[in-house]
């Protein structure tokens, strides 16, 4: 019995490490020095800065406005009526509204920025992606990690075990 036992073992890790005698291939690749010294990202890079500096501008403006309109107001509030002080700070406030509305707009979490970032840099990511995978395929990598985010870029559907993992689960 523990010679069959044996033997079946035995027959087990023969098949096992036959099937692992190929070298695995792994690389890695860099993604932002890609996005660093990638051309076009560079140039989105550029188109994106230009935008924010003329958003801040505009922001920039905004402010000077406020701070005048409070300026003036203290210089003038001996001489003015409650009613028109009153009137003058509700101006002020609405100013204020509008900056911070307009601040949101721009560099909230779905803001302007945001949307442009993602609609000038998709392309670029999308275009990296398909180099990685045409490397992957073509010169026979099993995996590709990417070095600044320690993510697979690239793996062989062979060493997908999501299949697995949920058959498991959902027994």
């Amino acid at each position: 019995m523990r010679i069959r036992y044996a033997t079946i073992i035995f027959v087990v890790l023969t098949v096992a490490s036959a099937a692992f005698a190929k070298e695995l291939k792994i690389g890695y690749i860099h993604s932002q020095r890609i996005l660093s010294e990638f051309q076009e990202s560079a140039e989105a890079q550029r188109t994106l800065d230009d935008e924010q500096r003329e958003w801040l501008k505009q922001a920039k403006q905004m402010e000077d406005e406020i701070s005048a309109m409070e300026k003036e107001l203290e210089n003038q509030s001996l001489l003015l009526s409650e009613e028109k002080k009153a009137e003058r700070l509700q101006e002020i406030q609405k100013k204020y509204l509008d900056y911070q509305q307009f601040q949101q707009e721009i560099w909230g979490e779905q803001g302007k920025l945001y949307q442009r970032n993602k609609e000038l840099t998709q392309p670029i990511i999308d275009k990296v992606n398909q180099v990685i995978q045409k490397i992957g395929e073509d010169l026979d990598y099993d995996i590709i990690f990417d070095a600044a985010v320690g993510n697979i870029v690239y793996a062989k559907d062979d060493y997908d075990l999501t299949d697995m993992v949920l058959e498991d689960l959902n027994e």
